[in-house]
């Protein structure tokens, strides 16, 4: 996919019970704008090596995160809703529900804000999570 380049900061927040952990990641993606629906594309090598095609879809009030590659997921959100999506990993396919509590999309001149607040239910207790995206062109 080609478009403007840019970088691409996430930094993700888990919780779950009294653990807690942080991530940041960066990468240079790449952004296109086609009108009412925007796309952040990048790609990332997890720590065992595996590579993942990532694309962010996101519009007013919902967005979309696919992974493909080793790890293939389709992951929607939108503010209120409980969604089931597949998450395959080589270890075997789950399903995982998302509980969207809030989505912030903010697009300024050269850059690209994007918060994610959900719990993730894959049975046992709700992984809280927290998600900002800071794409800058």
């Amino acid at each position: 996919m080609t478009g403007t380049k840019c970088n691409i900061k996430l930094c993700s927040k888990q919780k779950m019970g009294h653990e807690s952990e942080t991530t940041n990641e960066e990468y240079v993606g790449s952004f296109i704008d086609r009108g009412s629906k925007r796309y952040l594309s990048y790609n990332r090598v997890m720590p065992e090596g595996q590579k993942v095609d990532c694309l962010i879809s996101f519009e007013h009030n919902k967005l979309t995160l696919t992974q493909k590659g080793d790890i293939q997921s389709k992951l929607e959100f939108a503010p209120g809703a409980r969604t089931r999506n597949a998450y395959n990993t080589p270890m075997g396919m789950m399903t995982i529900v998302v509980h969207t509590k809030r989505l912030v999309i903010e697009q300024k001149d050269t850059e690209i804000n994007l918060l994610i607040d959900y719990d993730l239910e894959a049975g046992g207790e709700p992984i809280n999570t927290v998600i900002e995206i800071k794409a800058t062109l």
